[in-house]
């Protein structure tokens, strides 16, 4: 078996080690350790990476108590190594999830919550709660999380004896059958776990409750702490103040500057509405022609106002009539006509250009990818 030293020690960057065995596998190579700091996958935290003298490991696994380290190349069997963790990785690992501890045991303090399922990945933590919590209790344990941090509360992880553990209360997601890990963390929470944490709560820094969504009848809470909720409000920060400089108004002020900006958007957008149905009403009652099919194009208008033209136009002067408007690639269309003779040119339509779309009853609509130029000569060409 592996000597863990991640269990000794959760700060330490370096060691020194002997080679057990190295060989080739079919993704790379494998080597064991009499001992190690490399901490290998398990408990919702990713395995760390670093260095067992120049060969890069990027992946550690454990089975039956041996831990396998995944190298980018063979090591000589009986040899002294030094090794080094990306220790950079590996502390803002035990941020989060010593945060997440913290917040676990105030949620079943409070609430009696029990947490049934959490994932640390390089960007996010994820913890799932049995119950659903509503705004303020998830700010409430927020609030009482960080104030365990600022106290800077010792974390002990140690392996109890058998008949010690039994009296010793403590939070598991599954029944542990070999030595249970507890980790301490003092006057918050004790729970079963074989990851390495801080030392002190205040090492954590900051724990920041971000999105939540129901989940199975409870709650799902994304977290940063330590490292990434400073970069995550530093970007925010900076965002906010880009706001409120452009609204020249005080940070504090920038969502009720928002909220009006939006009122007198909404209130621009109703006028503008206004506006182009009067001039939609008064270019459709200007249209007259005796052919049996034409084509109109109204740029700067809406699907919503191109079906009610085509429909227009359609009832009043019958035939086919084709409305379109101009995007960013091509044309937005929305064509009326008499359903059997309609289907029949929207053929001819599908297989002259790129188009996407469909409809029934006499309408289609869609987007077609063509110059104005090709989509006049296709009309006037049924036109003709």
């Amino acid at each position: 078996m592996t000597e863990k030293l991640y269990d000794i020690d959760s700060h330490l960057k370096e060691f020194t080690a002997t080679v057990i065995d190295s060989y080739e596998k079919a993704d790379g190579y494998m080597t064991i350790l009499d001992r190690t700091a490399f901490f290998p996958e398990g408990g919702g935290q990713p395995s760390d990476t670093g260095y067992i003298n120049d060969a890069r490991v990027y992946d550690v696994k454990i089975d039956n108590g041996v831990i396998y380290h995944y190298t980018s190349k063979q090591l000589q069997k009986g040899e002294k190594v030094l090794a080094r963790l990306d220790f950079d990785r590996r502390f803002d690992f035990m941020q989060q999830h010593s945060a997440e501890h913290i917040v676990s045991g105030v949620a079943h303090k409070l609430y009696g919550c029990e947490n049934v399922g959490f994932h640390l990945s390089d960007e996010i933590v994820t913890l799932d709660f049995d119950k659903p919590l509503i705004k303020e209790e998830i700010s409430e344990i927020e609030k009482l999380s960080n104030e365990a941090v600022f106290t800077n509360a010792k974390i002990n992880a140690y392996y109890p004896p058998k008949a010690e553990l039994e009296t010793i209360s403590y939070r598991s997601k599954k029944e542990i059958k070999e030595a249970v890990r507890i980790v301490e963390i003092e006057g918050v929470d004790a729970c079963a776990c074989c990851a390495p944490h801080v030392n002190f709560t205040g090492e954590i820094g900051l724990i920041k409750l971000l999105g939540t969504e129901k989940l199975r009848g409870g709650v799902r809470i994304e977290l940063k702490a330590g490292s990434r909720a400073f970069l995550d409000y530093s970007e925010k920060y900076s965002g906010v103040l880009k706001i409120s400089n452009a609204l020249c108004v005080k940070q504090n002020e920038v969502y009720d500057a928002v909220e009006k900006l939006l009122a007198q958007m909404s209130d621009i957008k109703y006028e503008l509405t206004g506006i182009k149905n009067k001039m939609l009403g008064q270019t459709l009652e200007s249209f007259n022609s005796d052919v049996k099919c034409s084509v109109l194009f109204l740029d700067e208008f809406g699907m919503k106002e191109l079906q009610t033209a085509a429909d227009t136009l359609y009832k009043k002067l019958g035939g086919i009539r084709a409305v379109l408007s101009a995007n960013e690639s091509g044309f937005a269309f929305a064509v009326c006509g008499e359903e059997e003779a309609l289907d029949k040119r929207f053929a001819e339509f599908r297989q002259s250009f790129s188009v996407k779309g469909g409809g029934r009853n006499g309408m289609v609509q869609g987007t077609v990818i063509a110059t104005r130029e090709e989509l006049e000569k296709f009309w006037q060409k049924i036109i003709d």
